[in-house]
């Protein structure tokens, strides 16, 4: 019974080491296999530095991701002492840049030109006065109030002098301009105006403004005076006065007449 349980006990032994030295033989062969087969990155400069930080190794599913890059990467590094070529890439796809829409022009604002200073009217000159039917009819009426005057005194009547009422005219526009009468202003003396007119040493003047064709009233308003001292009615019913001129002027505010007695 001892010899048996020995040898059965020697039969396990023998058994093992079989087994054992079969596995050993195996795993020599599998290693010469794996050792003889090409590798596929035979021949290539191994990864520097650089590389190895640009693609860092991964773990689990992303190992082979890695790998590929770093494949990549090596085949086109640049061989050392290698000229760098100048022709354009084909193999880099260009970025994609976002295009902006042009802005709207910007319209220049006109700068603000500065306001012209109001030119003052010149005053007229002479000749240039424009007559109209009312201011015409205003200077005969003028004339026929004053030679019915005259006449139920014993007076001669006026005779109607055309350069001395155009004189009278000129100083109705200048009246006009300033919205007052007056005698003697701005355009100098009566006496200026009225002698070379008259072409004598003596003249008179009468003026004034009229409204809606009140001819009549100013007529009566120059009579309504005292015969003293020298006023509007005394020259108007002067003896030595023959002749007279008459300006009627249309004014922003009024018609101006001026009426010029000369000898």
């Amino acid at each position: 019974m001892i010899r048996a349980a020995t040898f059965r006990a020697v039969e396990r032994y023998v058994a093992i080491f079989v087994a054992l030295a079969v596995q050993l033989a195996a795993v020599a062969v599998v290693g010469d296999v794996f050792a003889a087969a090409p590798r596929d990155d035979a021949g290539l400069p191994p990864p520097s530095e650089t590389v190895a930080r640009v693609a860092p190794a991964a773990r689990g599913d992303r190992l082979m991701t890695v790998n590929v890059t770093l494949d990549v990467v090596w085949e086109a590094a640049p061989a050392p002492n290698a000229e760098p070529e100048t022709g354009p890439a084909t193999d880099v796809a260009p970025e994609q840049t976002e295009e902006l829409a042009p802005a709207p022009p910007q319209l220049a604002q006109p700068a603000p030109q500065p306001k012209p200073e109001p030119t003052p009217a010149p005053r007229p000159a002479f000749g240039s006065i424009t007559m109209s039917l009312e201011t015409r009819q205003a200077e005969f009426r003028m004339l026929a109030l004053m030679n019915a005057s005259r006449l139920q005194g014993g007076l001669n009547p006026l005779a109607l002098d055309a350069g001395v009422s155009d004189a009278a005219r000129q100083h109705s526009a200048a009246e006009a301009q300033v919205r007052y009468v007056y005698h003697d202003g701005h355009d100098g003396t009566a006496a200026s105006r009225d002698v070379p007119a008259c072409g004598t040493g003596w003249y008179g003047e009468n003026t004034g403004k009229v409204w809606s064709g009140g001819v009549d009233v100013l007529h009566r308003e120059f009579m309504a005076e005292p015969w003293e001292p020298i006023n509007h009615r005394t020259n108007i019913m002067d003896p030595n006065f023959r002749r007279a001129g008459i300006g009627a002027v249309q004014g922003p505010d009024a018609i101006y007449i001026t009426i010029v007695f000369c000898r």
